[in-house]
């Protein structure tokens, strides 16, 4: 802060004092009391006279040589010291009243970090009375430099490094006075912003993998309450594409995520012995724990997931789920290379469980979920052909490599995202695809291992394989003699006008497309150990469900439990 230089006084004999003189302590003479006029104390007394007379007095005094009495400013100043500032701008931060809140006393420090433009202040020198008299019968007063009060640990608006750090420190230190105070060393208080912005982003990436660990990290399951499911009769199976999404992701106003949860838990795992979910993703989300662990409690000893995935993978998990109340003997997962549109963001891949459905009974279950195509219109997207023809390729390779070593049957199930019904122009939606699409061909090629023609005329195929399953069969087409409707599928009102099936959960342009892309295949393997039966498609229409009352139908919020419809079947023991 820069000094003030003294106020220039002249002495009794009304010379200026020399420059020679110390301008930090300078004698001055100064009335014994505080300034006050004895003419005007003397006016007060004296009755109010006329503005004639008043003026005749000035013309007196006038004519005697005296100067004509003025009216005296009466000093609205203190005596004692006291600090303005310079700028314009809102005083310093010394000056701010003490806040009463952490918020503001933060506040209030941080408006005084930018140093390099901060508010000079001039301190104005301190009057002390001496209680001394002059010869000239007027006391002595000194005029000395106005010094800062020096700051303590205990002062919060004290401008110092200690007034630095925050509210509840003192706080705390002011209740606790034996407990020892740090204060920051000079080179550290210099950079306190550097500190401060360390601090905070130390503390965001606490916070941040505080998160990941509550969130993305497998939590314990409650031990298994129920024995092992063992028969030597009949199994009941089902896939379902779960619609069970990251968290903030939805299509319209809600995907009910939790509810429909509930409803699965209460109205659909009682009623099968092995399911197998796609998009039950587990990536910043407890949902996909908490279906295993009531699933667990239920009977569903065993589970196989996708591998979980982290934010630094950029990407979630693949979304899938197998859970059997059957003991799965060995389990095995592989991921596929990343997609492309959204699909680039979920590490896709496939599950297979060895079952054992008694102790001569076992049968290989796989399941997967592939590259979706997004194009309006049932438009066939080239590449995404192609990135799904590569996927089912490294599924045919998978199954290989798990199953090659015995002669057990095989079931693969999923959402395979290859609508396998034809849509001429000319024929309504209400009529049933019999035909096959050509992208539904060229998947089981790839996944039987037959391969698919490079070119017309040429016997060379991609993704041909040497081990084969050429019994592998759609066995739900197989039984309806045409590719149902699994997605996006209509049902007509009381006019009989069509209209969508489904308009909670499915997207606007998705709506009555009619695509049949939910597959259920099995290879007996020439062996009459274990036979499917009863393939079906299962709606979960929530107005079907009669062990609701009219009531909670009402009041549910969607219609059915995902866009997709179900696959079922059952397994029999031979």
């Amino acid at each position: 802060m820069s000094s003030v230089p003294a106020v220039p006084v002249v002495d009794s004999d009304g010379r200026a004092p020399s420059h020679g003189q110390d301008e930090e302590d300078v004698d001055v003479p100064m009335p014994n009391e505080p300034y006050h006029d004895e003419d005007d104390q003397a006016q007060e007394e004296r009755p109010a006279q006329s503005e004639g007379e008043d003026e005749g007095e000035a013309e007196a005094e006038a004519e005697g040589g005296q100067h004509p009495r003025r009216a005296r400013l009466h000093s609205q100043n203190s005596y004692e010291a006291s600090v303005v500032s310079t700028s314009s701008n809102p005083p310093p931060y010394e000056l701010y009243p003490p806040a009463k809140t952490v918020f503001g006393r933060a506040f209030n420090w941080l408006r005084k970090i930018p140093r390099w433009n901060t508010h000079q202040a001039i301190y104005l020198p301190t009057i002390h009375n001496n209680g001394g008299s002059s010869s000239s019968g007027r006391s002595i007063f000194s005029l000395r430099r106005h010094r800062r009060a020096e700051s303590s640990a205990s002062s919060i608006s004290s401008t110092d490094s200690v007034s630095c750090w925050s509210y509840c420190y003192f706080a705390i230190t002011d209740r606790l006075p034996d407990c020892p105070r740090f204060v920051l060393p000079s080179f550290l208080a210099q950079h306190r912003l550097v500190l401060i912005l360390v601090s905070f982003f130390s503390l965001a990436l606490f916070s941040f993998l505080l998160f990941c660990s509550v969130y993305f990290q497998p939590t314990s399951y409650p031990d298994p309450v129920f024995p092992d499911k063992t028969t030597n009769d009949t199994a009941r199976f089902l896939t379902l594409n779960i619609f069970m999404r990251p968290p903030l992701i939805k299509n319209n106003w809600s995907d009910y995520k939790d509810d429909r949860l509930a409803y699965i838990e209460k109205y659909i795992l009682p009623d099968y012995d092995v399911i197998t979910f796609q998009e039950s993703f587990a990536f910043a989300t407890r949902r996909k724990d908490r279906l295993i662990t009531t699933a667990r409690l239920m009977g569903y000893n065993y589970h196989i997931e996708s591998p979980r995935k982290y934010p630094w993978n950029i990407g979630v998990d693949g979304g899938l789920l197998m859970i059997s109340r059957f003991p799965i003997k060995e389990s095995n997962i592989i991921e596929y290379p990343r997609g492309q549109h959204s699909d680039w963001l979920s590490i896709k891949g496939a599950l297979h469980a060895l079952i054992e459905l008694n102790p001569d009974r076992k049968l290989h279950l796989y399941t997967t979920h592939t590259q979706a195509s997004y194009d309006l219109n049932n438009i066939i997207n080239e590449d995404d052909t192609a990135i799904r023809l590569s996927q089912f390729s490294l599924l045919h390779n998978f199954v290989h490599d798990t199953a090659k070593d015995d002669n057990e049957p095989i079931m693969i199930v999923g959402d395979l995202n290859v609508d396998a019904a034809v849509h001429p122009k000319d024929t309504p939606i209400t009529r049933p695809s019999k035909e096959s699409s050509p992208e539904y061909t060229k998947m089981v090629d790839v996944i039987r291992g037959t391969g698919v023609i490079k070119r017309p005329g040429s016997d060379e195929r991609w993704f041909d394989h040497p081990w084969k399953m050429d019994d592998l069969t759609d066995v739900v087409y197989a039984k309806y003699g045409y590719h149902p409707v699994t997605f996006g599928d209509y049902t007509t009102d009381e006019e009989g006008q069509l209209i969508p099936a489904e308009t909670v959960l499915t997207n606007w342009d998705q709506l009555m497309t009619v695509q049949s892309i939910d597959r259920i295949f099995w290879s007996d393997r020439s062996t009459n150990i274990i036979q499917l039966e009863s393939p079906r498609v299962e709606k979960f229409w929530v107005k079907e469900n009669n062990q609701m009352t009219e009531k909670e139908r009402q009041e549910t919020g969607f219609t059915q439990i995902s866009d997709h419809y179900g696959l079922s079947c059952n397994i029999q023991v031979l």
